[in-house]
């Protein structure tokens, strides 16, 4: 008997151990649905975050991309303008010339016209004579001397257009350089944007997978939890049952030897 009871106290220690065990687990598996739907949130938290970088680093690459085209309207516009500017002086240059020339012509006759003047004024015999030709001298001298400035006021014009010209072709030249390295940084920021647009598309796309795969995983882990958690409460009820049964059973025996040992008394009365 005692062999027995021996066997029943290991048996109970075991059951006790397994309830043990039970109720860690079942422990552990309370409220796991609630540690996976925090998981899932902190989750596609890092996917939204990761998808509002991309989309402020498209936004900040368009308002670069607007801001570039502005600029090389901007020098368009410039460089249409100087172009203007130029054909116009393209265009009065020659004229001025051609007056300039006209003017050196006229020079050049009233010069002869001078000379000759001052030859007749030489061999002029009368002083009536002298008077007239000396007053033609004079008129000559007066035009020449209006020629002159005529002719000093084209040649500065002429200068100041030829040199706004060079002034303009070289402003046209730095307006087209800065213009071909605003198109180069435009088609550089087209084409990031056109990556980052890409991988903003592959994140919406994964941040959608992700919200129906991790939906599955809570659900998952709440039916897990709640089935889990009932076999576990039966596991631990079977358990209590069995510990009852062999603690009856040892209660039983024990009453058994108790009533054996007092027998013998009994029997001398």
């Amino acid at each position: 008997m005692k062999g027995g009871n021996k066997l029943a106290d290991v048996s109970v220690e075991a059951l006790q151990k397994v309830k043990s065990a039970l109720t860690i687990f079942q422990s552990d598996i309370t409220g796991i649905s609630s540690r996976a739907t925090a998981q899932a949130q902190n989750c596609l938290g890092v996917c939204h975050q990761k998808v509002s970088e991309t989309q402020a680093k498209i936004n900040a690459l368009d308002s670069e991309i607007t801001n570039l085209n502005n600029i090389i309207s901007d020098l368009e516009s410039q460089i249409s303008a100087s172009l203007n500017q130029i054909q116009k002086l393209e265009s009065s240059i020659p004229r001025m010339e051609k007056q300039l020339q006209d003017i050196g012509n006229n020079i050049n006759s009233l010069q002869q016209q001078l000379s000759a003047l001052q030859a007749q004024l030489a061999d002029a015999e009368d002083d009536g004579t002298r008077q007239q030709i000396q007053a033609q001298i004079n008129m000559v001298t007066q035009q020449l001397n209006s020629l002159y400035r005529e002719q000093s006021e084209l040649q500065y014009q002429i200068q100041n257009s030829k040199k706004e010209k060079e002034t303009l072709q070289q402003k046209i030249s730095e307006l087209k350089s800065k213009k071909a390295r605003c198109e180069e940084n435009l088609s550089i920021a087209k084409k990031r944007k056109t990556q980052y647009q890409q991988k903003f598309d592959r994140l919406k796309s994964l941040l959608e997978m992700a919200k129906s795969n991790l939906d599955d995983y809570i659900n998952a882990t709440r039916k897990f939890e709640i089935s889990s958690s009932d076999s576990a409460g039966q596991n631990i009820q079977a358990v209590n049952n069995c510990i009852s049964h062999i603690e009856e059973y040892l209660s039983t025996i024990l009453s058994v030897s108790y009533t054996h040992l007092t027998l013998p008394t009994t029997s001398r009365v």
